[in-house]
């Protein structure tokens, strides 16, 4: 009989247990709490319109204060709340905010939100419908992040000089580790009128050392 079968198990048998146990395999959280923004941090986005490619532009947005647990942008440009949901964005504003999170943010969560929303002279409220689906590994020009995908459905109306309406449909990906939406997918119809598709990606992001 060839022993040097058994000793070459024993040495594997040996081999084996000197490893190190297996490390499970990371699942993405399915709940997450609200950002805690910091001074300093920073976000730039690339933003693209699919109808007037014109108006595509990127930007960088960066925090100058907190206040309350709100993030105060760009010297008070842009305003998040505690819940990074847009307040105010240069000119346009929204009461009490945009209303897209609301944490804790929990995968099969759904809720319904209202906002009004001014920008000059236009008007409008919409009535926000949104699900968390889920938590997927989205790609972005910032990496790679672990991000809740969010589903957003809103019926708008407005007066300027006419009353209008409409529809969003809105796909976003919240990453809680930066705080932020770092993609988005937009489409808005107006009643009558063709769609508007718009994309908003994170192309970086900073924080203080």
């Amino acid at each position: 009989m060839d022993l040097s079968i058994f000793a070459a198990s024993a040495a594997l048998a040996v081999s084996a247990a000197s490893l190190p146990a297996p490390v499970a395999a990371q699942v993405p959280s399915t709940q997450a709490d609200a950002p805690v923004f910091t001074a300093g941090e920073a976000w730039t986005f690339q933003y693209k319109n699919d109808l007037e490619p014109s108006k595509n532009s990127t930007y960088t947005q960066t925090v100058a204060r907190v206040e309350d647990g709100r993030a105060i942008v760009n010297g008070g440009a842009t305003i998040l709340d505690a819940n990074s949901n847009i307040v105010k964005l240069g000119a346009a504003s929204y009461e009490p905010s945009d209303g897209k999170l609301r944490f804790p943010l929990r995968v099969g969560d759904s809720w319904s939100s209202s906002y009004a929303y001014r920008s000059g002279s236009w008007k409008a409220v919409g009535e926000r419908h949104t699900t968390v689906v889920g938590v997927e590994r989205i790609e972005t020009a910032a990496g790679a992040f672990d991000a809740f995908r969010v589903e957003q459905v809103v019926s708008w109306s407005a007066t300027d000089i006419r009353q209008r309406d409409g529809r969003t449909r809105e796909t976003d990906w919240y990453a809680p580790s930066v705080g932020r939406i770092v993609k988005l997918d937009f489409s808005d119809q107006e009643s009558n009128f063709a769609p508007t598709s718009t994309h908003v990606e994170l192309i970086k992001f900073s924080k203080p050392q």
